[in-house]
C-alpha cells in the first residue's frame, strides 16, 4: 500500500505507471476521497459566500477567472495525456471536451458577456446540467477515481473541476445572477437546453464515427451499460436526449406552471 508521500512524490506519474487502484490511497469511496472531496466543498461554500454580495461586475470577473483557468487546464490535462502513457497520443475515444460537464467550457462565455435569451440559455445549462453533473462527480467520478487517486494531477484535475462548475452554479443562484423564477412561456423550459443540444451534435457525430461515449449517448460507460446493451443505439440516442431535456427544464417548472394558474385564473375573472 502506498502512502501519502509516495502519492505526492508520484503526482504527476501517469496510471500506466501506477499500482493497482487497491494499493493507492484515495481512490473510489475511500475515506481519502471523502475527506479530499470534503475540503473541496467547505472551499466552494466559502468562496461563494465571500462573493455572492458583491457587484456583478465583480461576480462577472470571478466567473472570467474561473473559466480561463479551467480552460488552460483542460489543455494541460490533454496534453499531460497524450504524452505521459506506455504510448503517446491524444485518446480521441475519451479526451475530446464533448461530455455534459464540458459544455461549460463552451457556454461560459455567453454566460458572462451574453445578453437576454443568449444569457438565459447559458446561465440555465450551468445551473441546471453543470450543477447536477458537479456534485455527482463529487460523490462519484468513476471515471477518473477507480484508476487515479485524488492526490493525482488527474484526481486534483477532475475534483478542481467540478468544484468551479458547483461554485459558478450556486454564485448565480445566491447572488440572483440567474433565477428559476420568471418563466411564463413554453420555450423557456428549453432555453437551458440549447447549449447541450449544440454541443451534442459533435458529441454524436464522433460517437457513431469512432465508436466513443460522448455524454452517454450510445450508453455504453459506467453505470448505463446494461440498458445500452439492451437498446438499440437510436433509441438509446432519443432516451438520453429526453433524459437532459427534462433534467434541464424541471427546475423552471414550477414558475411556469405557477404563472400558468395565474394566467388561467385571471381570465376565468375577466370572463
Amino acid at each position: 500500500m502506498w502512502t501519502i508521500n509516495d502519492l505526492v512524490r508520484n503526482f504527476f506519474t501517469h496510471k500506466d505507471f501506477l499500482p493497482a487502484p487497491e494499493f493507492l490511497p484515495g481512490t473510489l469511496f475511500t475515506p481519502l476521497h471523502f475527506l479530499v472531496a470534503a475540503c473541496y466543498l467547505t472551499a466552494v461554500i466559502l468562496l461563494c459566500r465571500h462573493f455572492y454580495k458583491k457587484s456583478e461586475t465583480t461576480r462577472k470577473d470571478v466567473f472570467l477567472v474561473l473559466w480561463i483557468t479551467v480552460v488552460v487546464l483542460e489543455i494541460v490535462k490533454d496534453v499531460w495525456e497524450t504524452y505521459n502513457g506506455v504510448q503517446f497520443g491524444f485518446d480521441w475515444l475519451g479526451n475530446l471536451p464533448l461530455y455534459p460537464c464540458s459544455v461549460y467550457l463552451f457556454a461560459m462565455p455567453f454566460a458572462i458577456w451574453g445578453k437576454g435569451k443568449v444569457r438565459f440559455a447559458a446561465c440555465g445549462y450551468v445551473c441546471t446540467l453543470a450543477l447536477l453533473g458537479a456534485a455527482i462527480n463529487f460523490v462519484y467520478p468513476a471515471n477518473v477515481l477507480d484508476r487515479y487517486s485524488c492526490i493525482s494531477w488527474a484526481g486534483f484535475h477532475t475534483l478542481f473541476y467540478h468544484s468551479v462548475l458547483l461554485l459558478t452554479a450556486l454564485l448565480m443562484i445566491t447572488s440572483g445572477y440567474h433565477s428559476y423564477k420568471g418563466v411564463t412561456k413554453a420555450y423557456q423550459l428549453l432555453l437551458p437546453s440549447v447549449p447541450m443540444l449544440i454541443i451534442s451534435v459533435g458529441a454524436n457525430f464522433t460517437n457513431f464515427l469512432i465508436g466513443s461515449d460522448y455524454m452517454f449517448f450510445r450508453l455504453n460507460s459506467l453505470f448505463f451499460v446494461p440498458l445500452g446493451e439492451a437498446t438499440p443505439d437510436w433509441l438509446g440516442v432519443v432516451l438520453v436526449y429526453i433524459v437532459y431535456l427534462f433534467l434541464q427544464a424541471i427546475a423552471y417548472l414550477p414558475s411556469y406552471i405557477a404563472f400558468r394558474k395565474k394566467e388561467k385564473k385571471q381570465n376565468k375573472v375577466c370572463a
